[in-house]
């Protein structure tokens, strides 16, 4: 399961829950310090230094050459005691595929709650439960406040990737500076996913200084590619399977005991955990998907967290070729493309693929 680049929305809700997730962001607020003055110290890591290093010139790279606008972000760095800078929850239904959102001013529906505390992330879950829903806890590297407070860097960011994944998630969160649609997550991540990971081999490319194979990295990103594809292959298939499950069971009058309904859906699940590496036969070895839908882990929230990040690629090559190949003319003519609200997920799909417009690149506001 991916959390690395998930979104922090959940500071903007409002209530007691604000209240907790402003003063968990205000902590990290005050123990922020310049990047450049914790590079002179020399007082962090030779790994973590390496990487702070690149963050200037990565940044650079991301606004002339691709469009981004990352802003004031990325100049000052926190330094965590924890693992991980905060903790999402997610929920679903447990007798369809139907995934929990919550709804936060100007960002729109979300799918999860966000917690700078693991034991809140834990209570919350608790809670969730208790309201009968299947539930996912997991720990965020990195996240976005996209564009209303500055983003610092955070230690988990450095410690959880090697150089060219680091490089790739900079481009990533600034993407969603840049260009986020309310309401359509997945949309969001799988664009930011596809074109941090192309600008990131341009960018190893242009600076062999920095002793990073870009032929590797973008061996592993094919083979993760092959991987993915397989993976959204048995995605599909075990959603219909499932969602016929759910349809039989609202005609059983034996599963309207619920013991009984658990038992059996975990049947399911177990055959899904069975049948998933003969599936995949092999691709997925030494890809982020190797340990996927592992037995007694599974349950609809873990499904349909994978359906968030695992959903279209292929619309996004449709566009990056419609824009001549330019990563820099795809962002524009995106942000002219989605400039209106879409109706639903179908139609702003529809949009990427059909979106050519030519648009000058001395248009792009810097």
């Amino acid at each position: 399961m991916k959390f690395c680049n998930i979104l922090l929305t959940s500071f903007l809700f409002t209530g007691c829950y604000t209240l907790e997730q402003g003063v968990g962001q205000i902590n990290l607020f005050v123990n922020q310090k310049p990047i450049d003055e914790v590079i002179q110290k020399n007082q962090e890591p030779q790994e973590r230094l390496d990487k702070l290093k690149v963050v200037q010139p990565v940044l650079e790279y991301a606004k002339s050459e691709i469009g981004l606008t990352p802003g004031k972000s990325y100049q000052k760095y926190v330094p965590l005691k924890d693992p991980y800078v905060t903790w999402i929850v997610q929920a679903a239904d447990k007798r369809s595929l139907n995934l929990k959102t919550w709804w936060f001013p100007i960002v729109g529906s979300q799918p999860y709650l966000g917690f700078f505390n693991k034991e809140s992330a834990l209570k919350e879950r608790e809670k969730l439960l208790k309201e009968n829903y299947d539930t996912l806890v997991g720990g965020v590297s990195a996240f976005s406040l996209l564009g209303y407070f500055p983003d610092p860097l955070y230690s988990s960011m450095l410690d959880h990737y090697t150089m060219p994944q680091f490089i790739e998630t900079l481009i990533h969160e600034s993407l969603h500076r840049t260009l986020y649609i309310p309401n359509y997550y997945s949309f969001n991540e799988n664009l930011a996913d596809f074109i941090a990971k192309k600008a990131t081999k341009q960018y190893l490319d242009l600076h062999p200084e920095l002793n990073q194979d870009s032929k590797k990295y973008v061996e592993e990103y094919q083979k993760n590619l092959v991987a993915q594809k397989k993976f959204q292959e048995y995605l599909v298939k075990i959603k219909i399977e499932l969602n016929q499950f759910y349809e039989n069971a609202k005609e059983n009058r034996e599963f309207k005991n619920e013991q009984i309904f658990l038992a059996e859906r975990e049947i399911k699940f177990n055959k899904i955990a069975a049948e998933y590496k003969a599936f995949m036969n092999g691709v997925e070895i030494g890809t982020s998907y190797e340990n996927s839908f592992q037995n007694g882990k599974i349950n609809n929230a873990v499904i349909l967290g994978y359906s968030i990040y695992e959903a279209k690629q292929e619309p996004l090559e449709i566009a990056f070729k419609n824009s001549g190949g330019t990563l820099k003319t795809m962002l524009k003519n995106l942000e002219v493309c989605l400039s209106s609200s879409p109706k639903d997920e179908e139609d702003l799909w529809q949009r990427v693929e059909d979106c050519q417009k030519p648009v000058s690149l001395g248009e792009h506001k810097e």
